[in-house]
């Protein structure tokens, strides 16, 4: 489950760049919590755009802010949004808890960015996204059993624009992953 990420200046540049935005354009940084707004990539007619989108789609009675790869194409809520609606969301970590409430953060291996697989719903204030998840890898496994799913920089657009590969490319290996957790042992004998 991903249930908070972060975006530095660093990915602020990066969208900036990538989606031929004004120099000027200020984008959201820092973490990310579901029900907040934040910059989504998807796919434009001749360029990626970027869209202000708020994390989580309204479920019964609830908010849905993660989807597992493996029943997308099952559920109804997900079946045409994998097909049409795909998207990126630039991070420069993301965080996960493990059962003794214990934050980890989890960044690439080589201090590059992540780009989260996602779906999104359009809607008048722009649209709802949610993070796609796959089984935790082994850097991950020992804090959570599930983590969001990374796709490689160089299939960004093939992500985008291309539903033929889209399994394809949710299968393919992530980016790698390096765990910080600062875990503080206390002692009543100190």
């Amino acid at each position: 489950m991903c249930g908070r990420y972060n975006a530095d200046d660093k990915v602020n540049d990066w969208i900036v760049k990538y989606c031929s935005l004004p120099s000027d354009h200020i984008l959201r940084v820092g973490d990310i919590r579901p029900g907040e707004r934040t910059p989504v990539i998807v796919a434009g007619k001749t360029q990626p755009l970027v869209v202000p989108m708020t994390w989580g789609i309204q479920g019964n009675g609830s908010l849905i802010i993660n989807a597992r790869k493996e029943t997308l194409w099952e559920k109804p809520t997900f079946r045409n949004l994998i097909q049409h609606r795909r998207c990126l969301l630039p991070a420069s970590c993301f965080y996960e808890w493990d059962s003794s409430k214990h934050k980890a953060t989890l960044c690439s291996k080589d201090g590059t960015m992540l780009f989260l697989a996602g779906v999104y719903q359009a809607d008048p204030d722009g649209g709802r996204f949610v993070i796609i998840t796959a089984p935790a890898d082994e850097i991950v496994k020992p804090i959570h059993d599930r983590m969001p799913v990374r796709i490689p920089e160089a299939l960004i657009d093939e992500w985008l624009s291309n539903p033929v590969r889209t399994r394809e490319i949710l299968d393919m290996a992530g980016t790698p992953l390096r765990r910080e957790q600062a875990v503080e042992q206390m002692t009543l004998w100190d």
